[in-house]
């Protein structure tokens, strides 16, 4: 990843501010047609930081969920700031359901929820909120590990966000 530093001790790139972090989620989002991954995971307490809203980001979301077999899974504690302040994200919902599945954990505090996007080869992870450092890596291992992580997440949650509310 541009901008990224690896250490000869911990392969994994770090990013150290905010546009940093953004610059290679956006960078990942914007390149899922072309890498074509199977499953994307983003796990945030209110995915307030996530450029999930930007046009172009939008746009490659739109471009890979038409691919046959792709999944995105939303893991978050809220997701109101989504339809709040995502209004394309919350849009391109209602379009791709079929391919979304969103999930909130029953036995985890938000305070708790990690912070991060997870492809098929791809992960970057927000360790500090307000300093803004992340760490990023394509290191098998620590693919492994986060998607374990939130696999045991996911078992313990529950749908959330629905698309229409019952009743009406």
């Amino acid at each position: 990843m541009d901008g990224c530093v690896a250490t000869d001790s911990d392969p994994r790139a770090l990013l150290q501010s905010r546009g940093e972090f953004l610059d290679a989620v956006r960078q990942v989002l914007l390149g899922l047609p072309e890498i074509k991954p199977r499953q994307l995971l983003i796990a945030d307490a209110d995915f307030s930081p996530w450029p999930l809203g930007d046009a172009d980001v939008v746009d490659a979301l739109t471009r890979w969920a038409r691919l046959p077999g792709r999944r995105l899974r939303l893991l978050g504690s809220r997701f109101d700031v989504i339809e709040r302040d995502q209004p394309r994200f919350a849009s391109w919902r209602r379009s791709f359901a079929h391919a979304l599945e969103c999930l909130l954990p029953s036995e985890l505090e938000p305070a708790d929820m990690p912070s991060l996007l997870l492809t098929d080869a791809y992960c970057i992870e927000l360790l500090d909120h307000e300093r803004w450092q992340a760490r990023g890596s394509d290191e098998r291992r620590w693919l492994v590990e986060q998607r374990e992580r939130c696999d045991a997440i996911s078992q313990r949650s529950e749908p959330a966000w629905p698309i229409t509310a019952l009743g009406l």
